[in-house]
């Protein structure tokens, strides 16, 4: 602890130490791999015995050290972070100095705080202890889950670090999650009976259970070089303090949008040795396309013109997880992602690197609004979002019928409890599903099973930067317009490649934004009816031809003994006649 004169503040920072941790051969050692736990007096949560201690609050806060933690106190008011981050303005990403910035502008202002968090990257939990109230909150997109009970009298990384030291039941919801095709707890639910997902956006007064709506705020409307020229700037300033950590840094890459972004802002200055690159792919009958398969390889390709290490794996081949490897996956979330995929990186990519993916760039793709019927609100209902969470032969079901209920139900809770009505005009619920449920509940189960190698990262994962990616027209969001100048400006090289196997042009603006939407001139209503006729018409088809060969079976045995008379007739008869 390093204490400064009086009445300043002490900074605790304890630095990451992976290097500290004993590798056990059932794996166990990955247990809750880079999580965290807060919690009152009296609650014994089964955690590793190697995870470190503080006391934050008059509550114990326990943390794996794969990743560091930083407290921040003057006797009154206290900040504690705990993972990794950056913040742009300090230029930095040493959590003491970042503890030390957020408590300072706590000390002035609460709004001065969040204006800190609005532009932070990394994968972290932050909790801050300020006028008697402890109030807690993830970084931007929720990489660094939390999970909750209603009160807020424990708060974690891994939702069974909440359900089983609590010893709740299973949610109704399970019921959900087991019917086909969906892998998504609705809302902010969970496996655990009054076990709650804390959303991006929010943040948990402990004790209280209070959910507060911090984001997103007011987004004034750009151009698309208008954003850019906001975004680029960011972009380097990432690269450039992300390289002088002095981490490896390994991009997934897919020659798709988000991969290819992330390759143009590593692209310079030419000092790659740092930056490694690898792919996984499948191989066929493994359900992939072929042209994600060229895609893959394109990957291979771009990064070895840009100087980059490139591993290519290939998850057909690949070897299986041990059994305790996989047993040890299953307590970190009740999805499973890929055990496979978590093996090759653990066997294969370097441990405690950085690794930067790109799933929160699809919020600015306009998604879900594509699949929507242009007919539709885009400010979608419950039970709209609910559907959305399936796919397959489920989503065929009419949003009237009863089945969905149970869905609906869950996301009525989440748009209730988190206000999500009161967002500032101009936001589309489609982007905020996407953002706060598809973004922090399905990426989930992808993070964890990756945290028992390496950090996640995301260039695009601060509130700032998804604001300003939001800023452009739709009609250019849907066209990706954003990416490609962002490309253009950064690596242009990487705009001659194609992209999904076609050349990716310029955007156009003859086409209507209903014109890259679902459905067709008919109206949501009439689609249904229609829907619903033709599946009775094909319901009667189907009777009418089982009836038709019932029929031509009779026919058939009706000649054939037809066929056995006339033999009969024609047989000469005993007398000779």
């Amino acid at each position: 602890m390093v204490e400064s004169a009086a009445h300043e503040p002490t900074v605790e920072y304890i630095p990451a130490d992976p290097a500290s941790i004993a590798t056990q051969t059932d794996y166990s050692h990955l247990r809750f791999s880079r999580g965290y736990v807060l919690h009152a007096s009296g609650m014994e949560p089964d955690v590793p015995a190697f995870w470190k201690t503080l006391t934050f609050a008059g509550m114990t806060f326990r943390w794996d050290p794969r990743v560091g933690a930083a407290m921040v106190s003057d006797g009154e008011t206290e900040v504690l972070i705990c993972g990794h981050g950056l913040d742009p303005n300090l230029g930095t990403t040493d959590l003491g100095e970042i503890a030390r910035g957020l408590h300072s502008e706590l000390q002035h202002s609460r709004r001065r705080y969040l204006n800190v968090l609005e532009e932070m990257f990394g994968q972290y939990v932050v909790i801050d202890h300020h006028q008697g109230a402890v109030r807690a909150q993830t970084d931007a997109i929720a990489s660094r889950s939390l999970f909750h009970d209603r009160p807020g009298t424990i708060i974690a990384s891994h939702v069974n670090l909440v359900g089983r030291t609590l010893d709740r039941g299973p949610s109704i919801y399970v019921k959900w999650v087991g019917r086909t095709n969906t892998n998504d707890f609705p809302g902010r639910t969970t496996e655990f009976d009054d076990v709650w997902l804390l959303t991006p956006n929010t943040e948990l007064t402990l004790g209280r259970g209070t959910i507060r709506r911090i984001g997103p705020l007011p987004y004034e409307p750009l151009t698309v070089t208008e954003a850019a020229n906001q975004m680029i700037p960011i972009l380097k300033t990432q690269v450039e303090v992300l390289k002088r950590s002095g981490r490896t840094i390994v991009v997934s890459a897919s020659a798709g949008v988000d991969s290819r972004t992330s390759l143009a802002a590593f692209a310079h200055p030419r000092d790659t040795d740092d930056v490694q690159t690898f792919t996984y792919t499948k191989a066929a009958g493994s359900g992939r396309q072929s042209a994600e398969l060229n895609r893959d390889k394109l990957a291979a390709q771009m990064s070895a013109d840009l100087g980059l290490t490139h591993q290519m794996f290939d998850l057909n081949t690949a070897a299986r997880p041990p059994a305790a490897f996989v047993d040890t996956l299953k307590e970190l979330s009740s999805r499973r992602s890929n055990t496979v995929i978590s093996w090759v990186y653990h066997s294969h990519l370097p441990h405690d690197s950085l690794h930067i993916r790109g799933q929160i760039n699809g919020v600015g793709k306009w998604h879900f609004a594509q699949r929507l019927h242009y007919a539709e609100t885009m400010e979608i209902s419950a039970r709209r979002m609910a559907s959305l969470t399936k796919r397959g032969k489920d989503v065929k079901l009419p949003l009237d019928d009863p089945w969905w209920q149970l869905g609906e139900r869950g996301f009525q809770e989440y748009i209730k409890t988190t206000k999500l009505r009161s967002v500032p005009a101009g936001y589309r619920m489609t982007d905020l599903f996407i953002w706060e449920h598809r973004v922090a509940n399905w990426n989930h189960a992808h993070i964890v099973e990756s945290d028992v190698t390496f950090d996640t990262y995301q260039l695009f994962g601060s509130r700032k930067m998804i604001r300003l990616m939001l800023s452009v027209p739709e009609i250019d969001r849907v066209q990706l317009s954003l990416f490609r100048k962002i490309i253009e400006d950064m690596e242009p090289r990487l705009l001659e490649y194609p992209l999904n196997g076609k050349t990716w042009d310029p955007a156009t603006y003859e086409l209507p934004l209903s014109a890259y939407q679902q459905g067709s001139l008919a109206p949501t209503a009439d689609v249904s009816s229609l829907n619903q006729r033709i599946a009775a018409a094909n319901g009667k088809l189907k009777w009418r031809r089982e009836e038709i060969a019932r029929l031509r079976k009779e026919l058939e045995s009706a000649r054939r003994e037809v066929d056995q008379l006339r033999s009969k007739s024609e047989e000469p008869s005993h007398d000779g006649t």
